[in-house]
């Protein structure tokens, strides 16, 4: 769209006022736009996406609709993703069946590992004759071998969970010896599934706030950045407050990020 149609378009569906929806495209569709840290900014994710410098975050969190995997593919979501990452950096993409395929394949090239979420409540009907959906995946993507990653995540260990040497590995006519194994004081190891259950938190759907944290301590360094373009529930800001990491966010709803920035971080 051009200046007079989004001008017109803002007035319409945002409801701004004629000054309002031009000092927004303005300010917007400037090549100066100031990036601020750990503040909600107002706009499209793919137009603010291309305003960030390259090589400046450390992790990437993107949470989309799912349905929109493809045309947000399409578009250079991906591409621009990898520009603006770190080479030490890392991505996490939330997806689910059947929006999955192909978004796995269009990030094969940088693909490192895949991480499951399930949960025993929200699982989504899909038709009468397919099994409740009762997981979702995470797709963790990498641009060189040279990633940064914090195995530890903090969690604490089961109860039962015992300091232990570990039997003795057989690999055919080889013996390998079991290793000694000692609670870490920094927590758990990192795993490939975790089982939390989603939060009830009205409209907007978010993501287990445990979920989150693990993976931007896991993913993201101390003092780090961490880009969240479908900002959501604001569960990422709040856990990055917490674990001394800064954020850029960005949300359409103009309503919300008032409320955000002038409310504290809260929605």
């Amino acid at each position: 769209m051009n200046k007079i149609e989004t001008i017109s378009k803002l007035k319409k569906e945002d409801k701004m006022t004629h000054e309002e929806a031009v000092e927004f495209y303005e300010y917007n569709t400037s090549n100066d736009l100031e990036i601020k840290l750990n503040t909600l900014i107002h706009g499209d994710a793919l137009d603010l996406l291309s305003k960030i410098e390259d090589n400046s975050i450390d992790f990437l969190i993107l949470d989309p609709d799912y349905q929109d995997w493809d045309k947000l593919n399409e578009s250079g979501l991906m591409i621009e993703a990898v520009r603006v990452l770190k080479s030490t950096g890392n991505i996490v993409c939330f997806t689910k069946q059947p929006f999955d395929y192909n978004l796995r394949n269009e990030i094969d090239h940088i693909f490192r590992r895949e991480i499951i979420w399930s949960f025993s409540n929200g699982g989504a009907w899909v038709s009468n004759r397919m099994p409740l959906v009762s997981f979702q995946k995470l797709y963790w993507l990498t641009t060189s071998k040279n990633f940064y990653i914090d195995v530890r995540t903090g969690l604490e260990y089961n109860e039962g969970t015992k300091s232990m040497k570990r039997t003795n590995k057989v690999f055919g006519g080889y013996e390998a010896e079991g290793k000694q194994f000692e609670k870490s004081d920094e927590g758990t190891w990192i795993r490939d599934h975790y089982h939390f259950n989603k939060p009830q938190c009205g409209k907007i759907p978010a993501k287990p706030e445990e979920l989150i944290r693990i993976l931007i301590k896991c993913f993201c360094p101390e003092n780090g950045i961490v880009l969240d373009p479908f900002f959501g529930s604001g569960i990422v800001g709040t856990v990055c407050k917490n674990l001394n990491r800064n954020f850029i966010a960005f949300e359409n709803d103009i309503e919300r990020v008032e409320l955000y920035n002038t409310n504290s971080g809260l929605f």
